[in-house]
C-alpha cells in the first residue's frame, strides 16, 4: 500500500522509453534492461494518463469516470499496484507532491 506522502506524489512515466500502444494493450520495452512489459488494457490507459504528471488520486478519479460502474475507492489497489510495480522498475518517475 502506498503511505499518505507517496499518495500525494505526482508521477509520470519516464519519457525517454519506447513504447508502442496495439489494439487494447501497450508494449513498452526499458531498453537499460532490454525488459519487455506488455500492459493490459487498464494499465495501457493508466500509462497514457501519465503522460503528464498525476497523482494517485487524480488517475484514480479520472479512471472512474472512465469505466463505468468502477468508483475511485475500487480501482486505488490495481492503480498503487501498476504505481509500485513500474515505478520499481524505473519506468515511471516520482516527485514531491501532487
Amino acid at each position: 500500500m502506498i503511505d499518505n506522502d507517496a499518495a500525494m506524489t505526482s508521477w509520470h512515466r519516464e519519457p525517454t522509453l519506447p513504447f508502442q500502444r496495439m489494439d487494447e494493450e501497450t508494449i513498452v520495452v526499458d531498453p537499460r534492461t532490454r525488459e519487455v512489459h506488455l500492459l493490459n488494457e487498464t494499465a495501457a490507459r493508466i500509462w497514457d494518463l501519465l503522460e503528464e504528471p498525476a497523482s494517485l488520486d487524480q488517475l484514480c478519479e479520472e479512471l472512474a469516470e472512465e469505466y463505468e460502474g468502477a468508483t475511485p475507492e475500487a480501482l486505488r489497489g490495481e492503480v498503487e499496484g501498476f504505481l509500485k510495480d513500474l515505478g520499481g522498475k524505473g519506468l515511471l518517475v516520482a516527485r514531491g507532491r501532487a
